[in-house]
């Protein structure tokens, strides 16, 4: 639900600054992300940590996404598990630890993150981070299709 809230907070106030809102985030927005993030709550951890990330509305602050990605990532988010560990993988704001981002990409790949799934199965396809294996590597494309399928 938490989650629901805070998307539409963020589409609220994109859609009231018009077509050039993604350029431009207002600092109230940004203000109750912080307050809620700061408070603890892993979602605006996450969402905090993404815009940063990404520069959606605000400048690119790779720190500053760092940080929120890491305190959501310890309080067992698997979408920042998986945006650190394409962080670690290209070496974004970290030097490049392919071991690292395997074991985040491992984390969020339980947590049900299909991204960190489909990064990880090519790991093990390539042996980069992880000693190649590419029954892994079927295995978790194969879960990702399955996961793909029931939603349709």
């Amino acid at each position: 639900m938490k989650r629901v809230i805070l998307s539409t907070l963020l589409t609220t106030a994109l859609m009231a600054s018009g077509l050039s809102s993604i350029e431009k985030i207002e600092n109230k927005e940004i203000n109750t992300l912080f307050e809620l993030a700061k408070g603890g709550d892993v979602d605006s951890q996450t969402l905090l940590g993404e815009i940063y990330l990404d520069g959606i509305g605000v400048e690119v602050d790779l720190d500053k996404a760092f940080f929120w990605l890491s305190k959501a990532s310890n309080n067992e988010s698997a979408q920042a598990q998986y945006l650190l560990g394409f962080m670690y993988e290209n070496g974004i704001r970290v030097d490049k630890n392919l071991e690292r981002a395997a074991k985040l990409y491992t984390k969020a790949s339980i947590g049900g993150d299909l991204m960190a799934k489909y990064h990880l199965a090519f790991m093990y396809k390539d042996g980069k981070g992880v000693k190649r294996d590419k029954a892994k590597a079927i295995a978790l494309l194969k879960e990702i299709k399955s996961i793909k399928d029931s939603d349709s």
